[in-house]
């Protein structure tokens, strides 16, 4: 099996990413918008596609403020895949982002695509959205 893995520094708080990674308003303003977000073992809906026709559902399985989030995806693409976790470490620059989406058969071209659009929401977006205020969600992230 593979995983995706990603590691960014960010000017920014643990705090303030953790509230990205949970917070409805954090998580539509660097990756795409979301019906819902809550508790663990809840349900987390992200919308994707020109009109947010294309839903995926990600089951809450673990949040540990200012230093974890693991979703696992039970409706769209990622079903057949592991977890999603974001670890967040206290860093003398602000903090430390370690993401890995686990449980890949194989680095296929769909693997290769979500490796690099993991790769542009962290480094481009989400850094953006934590340190301007600004990031550049879905739509509006680059076609790859």
């Amino acid at each position: 099996m593979y995983s995706i893995c990603q590691k960014i520094t960010i000017e920014a708080s643990p705090g303030k990413l953790y509230q990205a990674l949970t917070g409805q308003e954090g998580l539509c303003g660097w990756w795409t918008k979301t019906k819902t977000i809550g508790e663990v073992g809840s349900i987390a809906s992200f919308l994707f596609g020109p009109n947010g026709e294309h839903q995926v559902d990600m089951k809450i399985i673990a949040l540990v403020p200012n230093e974890q989030v693991v979703w696992k995806c039970v409706s769209g693409p990622w079903v057949e895949t592991g977890l999603f976790t974001f670890d967040i470490r206290e860093h003398d620059q602000g903090c430390v982002l370690r993401f890995q989406h686990e449980g890949w058969p194989e680095m296929d071209d769909f693997f290769q695509h979500c490796n690099a659009k993991w790769g542009f929401f962290f480094v481009v977006s989400l850094k953006s959205y934590l340190e301007t205020g600004e990031g550049q969600p879905h739509p509006k992230d680059p076609s790859i």
